[in-house]
């Protein structure tokens, strides 16, 4: 990877939503709190000088039309996910123009069900999958998310902590979300500074007002924000949250870029 890499667009891809009990954005809430929320899911292209990134890979296949796939399950009434063919990773990419194989590489931010379910299309093609040591720690889980998003055959890269990709590309490890979580700090040609938080930061409220949210290591995560927090501060990104409904209405998606 070219150090001097220039971002020249980066494209938020929509790719399906979520409806979970609010309790997960919200643990002050109570877990028999029945409020359900509207969680919508992105992935993103950078479209850079040294060619393609994508950063994550969406659903899992496993909820392919399919938003009961937890019942009978402990996530059963808690948990739905939508999604259509449309955000399959060869129809998100062909959406833009490209294929799978068009991908220099992947930057995964974490296994779940939602962020790491299109992975298998950069099996064959062996595309570098940058991922944090921690995250690899889960990949035996069955409980943590559908077989597909924990592959162990992928051309792993692997990292421990924050990362300078390249100059106008920072992997911060945020832990606290998953074992291994990331987020990104991306300086991109049009748009100056903008800070991924990925599911460090699932919403505007997590961010600003220390809303508890359910996480794997709650302690890790609150530390894992506070870092977001003074990196927003030193840089004055714009800063993207995961799964914010109110925020996603307001960004910009393909065919506009950052």
């Amino acid at each position: 990877m070219d150090k001097r890499l220039v971002v020249n667009k980066l494209y938020i891809l929509p790719a399906g939503h979520g409806v979970l009990r609010e309790f997960f954005f919200n643990t002050n809430l109570g877990a028999d709190n029945e409020q359900m929320v509207h969680s919508p899911l992105s992935i993103y292209l950078l479209d850079t000088s040294d060619g393609l990134i994508l950063v994550d890979s969406g659903f899992a296949e496993d909820f392919l039309n399919n938003p009961n796939y937890y019942n009978g399950t402990p996530m059963e009434g808690l948990l739905y996910l939508y999604m259509k063919e449309e955000h399959r990773i060869p129809a998100l990419l062909g959406s833009v123009g490209y294929k799978p194989e068009d991908v220099k590489l992947v930057i995964s931010t974490h296994f779940h069900s939602d962020h790491s379910g299109g992975h298998k299309y950069f099996l064959e093609t062996q595309t570098p999958v940058i991922v944090q040591k921690n995250e690899l720690t889960i990949l035996d889980d069955e409980t943590y998310s559908p077989a597909e998003c924990r592959l162990k055959d992928l051309n792993y890269q692997v990292i421990d902590g924050d990362y300078q990709l390249c100059d106008n590309i920072q992997l911060i490890y945020t832990p606290g979300h998953s074992p291994g979580h990331q987020s990104l700090l991306i300086n991109t040609k049009n748009s100056g500074y903008i800070l991924l938080c990925v599911d460090a930061a699932l919403t505007e409220g997590i961010f600003k007002q220390n809303v508890p949210y359910f996480a794997a290591d709650p302690e890790q995560a609150t530390l894992s924000l506070n870092r977001l927090k003074a990196i927003a501060a030193e840089y004055n990104p714009l800063v993207i949250f995961g799964h914010d409904e109110q925020q996603a209405k307001a960004l910009k998606v393909y065919p506009e870029f950052y």
